[in-house]
């Protein structure tokens, strides 16, 4: 579906194919070290085929995937992924993860991603999303808060914080 940023620049929000492996790795090879650790929490320099297998091959309902791509670019390239999993041992629960690319971040397409992301959890019994993010990443914890409409229940643990909100209605 075709969707407009703040800024009225046109993107495709889809959900994630198998086909996009390509596109994913390149995706993360073009991110800055800083989103990388962002992201990863860690150093992340390729995926491995098990990983990408994961990453592209999702189920549509305990594990959903969305991207966002430019439609009116001559070439593809992955702008930003939201996806959710669905905790085995919670099933009202889902861990989410966001990652946007570094020359499209502080325009509202991680924003725009999750709510995209979060109908479509509820939509399948989702009620609580989870997030493990750096202490220090203040855009990941702002978006959290507009995700639940609030801060949601936190533990920090060092420099990482886990992150329990319920989905807003």
């Amino acid at each position: 579906m075709l969707k407009r940023l703040p800024d009225g620049t046109l993107v495709l929000i889809r959900p994630i194919r198998p086909d996009d492996k390509r596109l994913l790795e390149a995706g993360l090879r073009n991110l800055s070290e800083t989103s990388v650790q962002r992201r990863f929490l860690t150093p992340k320099p390729k995926f491995s085929r098990s990983e990408l297998r994961y990453l592209t091959e999702v189920d549509g309902r305990n594990h959903v995937a969305l991207v966002a791509e430019r439609p009116d670019s001559p070439g593809r390239a992955l702008l930003g992924v939201a996806r959710y999993v669905r905790l085995p041992e919670d099933p009202e629960a889902a861990e989410v993860a966001v990652v946007v690319a570094d020359h499209w971040q502080g325009r509202g397409l991680g924003t725009l991603l999750v709510d995209e992301l979060a109908p479509r959890a509820r939509a399948r019994g989702i009620r609580r999303f989870t997030a493990t993010m750096s202490s220090t990443n203040t855009a990941a914890h702002r978006l959290f808060e507009k995700l639940s409409r609030h801060a949601g229940e936190e533990q920090q643990h060092g420099a990482v914080t886990d992150v329990v909100s319920p989905l807003a209605a």
